[in-house]
């Protein structure tokens, strides 16, 4: 029998997650804004400390774990897909998988949800800095919601995946869908070009 509710919101992991790093982010900028010098240096040197070392330890729990072998990481594996240890592990740049196999597993996670919208995504590059460059296909018979749609799906799939990145580029790109008697412009146009050429050749060799 289901209890009553209440009145009461039932949080999420995902929105437990967001809310505790609003509120991080909000004491952060506290700190940042504080008008006394010396207790905003004391307070940055305080949250760096912990930083460092929960960093460590963290560093060491994953080491210890991975010394089981097979089964401890198998173990890792798991942190790595848990939503909140994910978010920690990646907050001290502990993710056991690096930034191109997250975003290759978000990108294939959204396979299902853009072929409806006649999307595919490919990834493209992620270079030193950390910026992570994706080009999204779309068929041209698609609609411009679809194509924002879509978009926005990936870019929440990879922000979600690689909060760490640099910058997220997501690259445009439409498919030409051929129908009956379908001539793409540019076979036109070089069939142009050909025919001006061989009149040319024709008036030359009657000269």
């Amino acid at each position: 029998m289901p209890l009553p509710n209440h009145g009461i919101t039932v949080m999420t992991k995902h929105d437990e997650v967001e809310q505790r790093a609003k509120s991080i982010e909000a004491s952060l900028a506290n700190i940042e804004a504080a008008a006394d010098p010396a207790l905003k240096t004391v307070a940055q040197e305080l949250v760096r400390a912990l930083m460092e070392l929960h960093g460590a330890g963290l560093k060491r729990m994953l080491a210890i774990v991975r010394e089981l072998g097979d089964s401890g990481g198998a173990v890792v594996a798991r942190f790595g897909n848990d939503e909140l240890v994910r978010s920690v592990l990646l907050l001290y740049g502990l993710h056991p998988d690096d930034i191109r196999t997250r975003v290759g597993a978000a990108l294939e996670a959204t396979r299902a949800s853009l072929k409806p919208h006649g999307a595919t995504a490919e990834l493209v590059s992620v270079d030193e800095n950390g910026v992570v460059t994706v080009r999204v296909h779309m068929q041209s018979s698609g609609c411009g919601s679809s194509s924002r749609l879509a978009k926005q799906r990936i870019e929440a799939a990879l922000e979600e995946a690689a909060p760490d990145a640099a910058r997220i580029v997501v690259e445009d790109r439409n498919i030409a869908v051929a129908g009956p008697g379908f001539v793409p412009i540019s076979e036109l146009q070089g069939g142009e070009e050909s025919a001006g050429i061989s009149d040319a050749q024709a008036a030359r060799s009657g000269d």
